[in-house]
């Protein structure tokens, strides 16, 4: 019979989200490669795997997990020797990840020092797996290769690291080179950014003067650099008056409130309605107005009007060989295709897309230096590439160019015309600030060349330190495949985050970056970049991609939810547990409170899925990525599971509800001993009692059907109001069932 694991008796929770907390795509990260969403924090998850490996009872493990979570030095590879030099995992053992995102569950795999078996249906997140731990072990140790390196021998990633930036900054000098007549200087010194509005024909037919659709006419705030600009009409032509000093209130925008695009003329007092501004910007009449040029002075930033100069470097022709990709028909997420932005292209300025689209054909032209000169280096030439599996000097040139890749994707986050200017800091903020592409109506144009938010060198050496830091051990596979469909290996454990509903449209976000990304490297990965965006049969509720119906869209998750735990049973560990990151929601919550509620939510329909699909739920664990605050919408959780016992019993409502009543008591006597945070309680509560309820094959009702989730955690949840009754008789009921 296997031994139950650590991870099924107790971990250090409250350390577990304090690291989670921390994990964040600092420079050096992994994360910092490329922009994800929601990533999956690594030291707290290879904590929690090395804990799915070891057994229960083990002491030394158990200070060893504390180790890893503090980020202790040496921890991670003293916990991989422990498991495999007491435990014997093997090759035979793999954890599985098929909803790989950046790759954080993965990297957590690899630590540990078991097989992992990633996979993801986005192809930006395959990359991104990719990027962070197959191709580094792929490259493992090897010396640079670029002219006047020292050609010696590189531990880790290190080598790969110094091509990067080598090459990386040869792009860089040419790209500046070439375009440096877009890039003008004002005054002698260098411009840091161009600030932009947006303009449309004022709609009184008096009037008619192209009106600025100014969020925000101010442009530094910094006490005693204080500057703003003044829309001027003169002669039927919008020009902009710079101001030294605090910008009056009634003149800081022309925008009527904060939601919505209504916007006030401010040279005939005219008011323009949103459906107005939308018509206008669908016909094409939305343009773009250059209102001031910014530099960098000995004391912050400088302000002034746009010289002819400036226009004329800006007013370029776009390249003809853009990316191409319609943007979503999703108004919860995308704000710009109401108002005439129908693709992606649309979000960019002229000159920022020649920027581009130059990067993307240096880094083709750098990739054949590099195969070039990693043949004269000594590396083998077999002529396989990067996607067949090659390690010789065509798949290193490949190679070196995907992160080269992800330097021109981490740009994009910072050139486009949704960035917006920070007049209080005097920088520029990325495209996603949250996860959706806005509207806006007053925005930045950084200098890539300059010292501005998202400059390339900048993001150059982030990637490069991120690369500089990566692991190169283990051994991991990383394909695209759809998780609920394709096969697994024997003898796996999961060990993967699952999407929740349509929190995050992942397909849709990625296609942002997703464009760039192929135009570079369509060549390296013609299976990856197949299509012209992403493959929208992710796994979530989307509405939009169900036709507008959100009902659909629902069935269609949960379906692929049951049919996800089905197909992977057959490949489950029978000796050890597997485990699925989720959101528990205060939705979810209400509806196992709600006795007259029908719908069964998304929770319970995840955990009668794991159920039905042979598994018995041994625990649930809230390892918090954001601190606890009253305002709780959601809270990551991991579900533990395992295969059911093959001689597990049936058993009926009543034999059910007595084991409970006379088991959960005491288990929770022994988790709440712990010091658990009192938000923390009922999660745990109910990982112990579907631990009750799911060892039963299943429980009859007394109609003889079989009880659903739905009605076990009612049942729990009685049962865990009546302890705290009994430990807690100070409060009242409603302070019992709410806490």
């Amino acid at each position: 019979m296997p031994k139950k694991k650590l991870i099924e008796n107790w971990i250090p929770l409250k350390e577990l989200s304090a690291s989670a907390m921390r994990d964040k795509a600092r420079k050096g990260h992994p994360g910092n490669l490329h922009l994800w969403w929601n990533r999956s924090p690594i030291d707290s998850s290879t904590a929690v795997l090395f804990s799915a490996l070891v057994d229960e009872d083990d002491t030394e493990a158990s200070e060893l997990i504390t180790e890893i979570v503090n980020n202790h030095s040496g921890a991670v590879q003293s916990a991989r020797e422990y498991v495999k030099r007491k435990y014997l995992v093997e090759e035979s053992l793999v954890t599985a990840d098929p909803f790989s995102g950046f790759g954080g569950l993965v990297i957590a795999g690899k630590n540990i020092g078991v097989p992992v078996d990633a996979s993801d249906l986005n192809s930006l997140a395959t990359l991104l797996t990719k990027a962070v731990v197959e191709i580094p072990i792929r490259f493992a140790n090897i010396s640079a290769v670029h002219p006047g390196s020292q050609k010696e021998f590189s531990s880790g990633s290190r080598g790969l690291a110094g091509d990067v930036f080598y090459y990386g900054k040869k792009i860089g000098e040419e790209a500046r080179e070439r375009l440096k007549s877009l890039y003008p200087e004002e005054k002698g010194k260098e411009v840091f950014s161009w600030i932009w509005v947006r303009t449309t024909e004022c709609a009184n037919p008096a009037c008619k003067a192209r009106m600025p659709l100014g969020s925000g006419f101010v442009l530094s705030q910094k006490k005693g650099k204080e500057y703003w600009a003044e829309p001027i009409l003169a002669e039927g032509k919008t020009t902009f008056r710079i101001h030294r000093g605090i910008c009056p209130k009634e003149k800081m925008t022309n925008k009527i409130g904060v939601i919505g695009a209504k916007f006030v003329c401010p040279f005939c007092g005219e008011k323009v309605t949103e459906a107005y501004v939308k018509e206008q910007g669908v016909k094409g009449n939305v343009r773009n107005l250059l209102m001031a040029v910014a530099v960098s002075g000995e004391d912050g930033r400088d302000f002034y009007a746009p010289s002819d100069r400036q226009i004329r470097a800006a007013d370029v022709d776009a390249p003809d060989e853009l990316p191409v990709g319609k943007l979503p028909d999703n108004t919860r997420w995308f704000s710009t295709p109401a108002f005439g932005m129908l693709e992606y292209k649309d979000l960019y300025t002229s000159r920022q897309l020649k920027m581009l689209c130059e990067l993307s054909n240096l880094i083709q032209k750098y990739r054949d230096v590099v195969v070039s000169d990693a043949r004269k280096a000594g590396m083998d030439d077999d002529q396989i590439g990067l996607e067949d599996g090659g390690k010789g000097a065509l798949a290193y040139g490949q190679a070196v160019s995907v992160y080269l890749a992800l330097v021109l994707g981490r740009m994009t986050n910072y050139h486009s015309t949704i960035c917006t200017w920070d007049n209080r800091k005097g920088n520029i903020r990325a495209s996603f600030t949250r996860q959706a592409i806005p509207m806006t109506w007053t925005f930045a144009e950084g200098n890539p060349f300059s010292d501005a938010t998202g400059n390339y060198e900048s993001c150059l050496k982030n990637v490069v330190e991120s690369i500089r830091n990566l692991s190169c051990g283990g051994n991991v596979l990383v394909t695209q495949a759809d998780g609920i469909r394709r096969d697994y290996s024997p003898n796996s454990i999961l060990f993967t985050e699952l999407p929740y509903l349509d929190n995050v449209g992942y397909a849709d976000l990625s296609d942002y970056f997703y464009i760039w990304l192929r135009k570079c490297l369509l060549d390296v990965y013609p299976k990856l970049f197949e299509k012209i965006v992403t493959s929208k049969e992710e796994l979530s509720s989307i509405p939009e991609h169900y036709g507008g119906d959100a009902r659909r869209g629902r069935t269609a998750y949960f379906d692929g939810v049951r049919k996800f735990f089905l197909n992977f049973a057959a490949y489950a560990s029978d000796d050890y547990p597997s485990m699925a990151f989720y959101e528990y929601s205060k939705s979810d919550e209400a509806m196992i409170k709600n006795n007259g509620n029908t719908e069964k939510s998304a929770w319970e329909i995840l955990l009668q899925s794991i159920i039905d699909a042979g598994f018995q739920i041994t625990r649930v664990w809230p390892i918090r990525t954001e601190k606890a605050n009253d305002r709780f919408e959601s809270v990551r959780v991991l579900v533990v599971f395992r295969k059911r016992k093959a001689e597990a019993q049936k058993t009926t409502r009543r034999m059910w509800t007595n084991n409970l009543r006379r088991e959960l008591p005491e288990l929770l006597d022994r988790d709440y001993a712990h010091g658990v945070a009192d938000e923390d309680k009922w999660i745990l509560a109910m990982g112990l009692g579907l631990s009750v309820f799911t060892r039963y094959e299943y429980v009859l009702n007394a109609d003889g059907g079989k009880m659903h989730v739905h009605d076990a955690l009612q049942l729990i949840e009685q049962e865990t109001a009546d302890y705290k009754r009994a430990h807690l008789p100070e409060l009242t009921n409603e302070e019992i069932r709410e806490g």
